[in-house]
């Protein structure tokens, strides 16, 4: 019999540990040290989900028809950043993965700070009382050093040690990564199954914003990064950090520090389907780029081929 409980405590914290250390096995210590020192990057990328998203889910709720309380749902979704999903996307597409795994650890402890904050301005703007919240520091510390810092420190000594055989399996391990995170949808859909009090489906335009949070905060790093000259790859995994949050941390702030499903349920319906969307603009992203690369080289072939015939003349 499937236990709840069983999944959440052992089997869902081994899922990303897993993941992580796999991830962990493409990187090396030096793509840690080239993102803070040229630190451009990363900080655009902050910028983007403590600056940009927050403001972008405030003006969405303030122009939004839906219920001030799913109107904070959507402000406690925005102020909780990816964690280990966005890491697998940007490793599956082969985007900056040491970028992406610096963004979550540095936002896991900005967290801290700013989901109390943003959480605490959406009440006090669309409900007019506020319920203070603080993440416990000592837990959350723990869970980074858990699931982020750990794992992928044991990925990046594997790959040190044992370069050639690291290598070898990185095509096979994305497929096991994937089958990983899938598995741990699944458990996640069936341990919500018997909790008749959330319907998925009550509340269209509650899924038409938790899509549009999903796909404003993709284009939106992206759009950023493009602003300020980053590269493709950078660009990417800007747009998929900035686009994909971390339902489940925001489904815990709703339910676990503030009592409230209704406020839950933005969070719930986003995860339905933010993994698959962002994958797929992700990969769409790059497909636009290859493809914009290899139309401007078709372009100057002719123009040069054109210009030389011209000379002949």
């Amino acid at each position: 019999m499937f236990s709840p409980e069983l999944f959440s405590d052992d089997i869902l914290p081994l899922a990303i540990f897993l993941i992580m250390l796999g991830i962990g096995t493409s990187l090396r210590l030096e793509n840690f040290t080239n993102i803070f020192r040229q630190p451009k990057a990363i900080s655009v990328g902050l910028g983007g989900q403590m600056i940009f998203l927050p403001a972008f889910a405030f003006l969405m709720a303030f122009i939004w028809p839906i219920d001030p309380v799913f109107k904070v749902g959507i402000i406690i979704l925005a102020a909780c950043p990816g964690g280990t999903a966005s890491n697998l996307i940007t490793y599956i597409l082969n985007g900056r993965v040491a970028l992406s795994v610096s963004m979550t650890a540095v936002n896991s402890l900005l967290i801290l700070f700013t989901v109390p904050l943003f959480v605490s301005l959406g009440q006090a703007v669309f409900l007019s009382e506020v319920r203070a919240i603080e993440l416990p520091w000592y837990n959350t510390l723990e869970e980074i050093s858990k699931t982020v810092i750990l794992p992928v420190a044991i990925g990046v000594a594997l790959n040190h040690f044992f370069e050639n055989a690291m290598q070898r399996i990185q095509s096979a391990l994305k497929y096991i990564m994937t089958a990983i995170l899938l598995i741990v949808f699944l458990g996640v859909f069936i341990a919500s199954e018997g909790d008749d009090s959330i319907s998925i489906f009550s509340e269209p335009l509650l899924f038409l914003a938790a899509l549009s949070l999903n796909l404003g905060g993709y284009f939106g790093g992206v759009f950023m990064s493009n602003f300020f000259g980053l590269n493709s790859k950078e660009k990417v995994t800007i747009g998929i950090e900035v686009g994909l949050q971390n339902s489940a941390l925001a489904i815990f702030v709703a339910m676990s520090l503030l009592g409230s499903q209704e406020m839950a349920l933005v969070a719930v319906m986003y995860s339905l389907f933010s993994f698959f969307t962002t994958l797929v603009y992700g990969w769409l992203s790059l497909y636009w780029i290859r493809w914009k690369g290899e139309a401007r080289k078709f372009q100057n072939k002719w123009i040069g081929r054109i210009r030389n015939k011209n000379r002949d003349r």
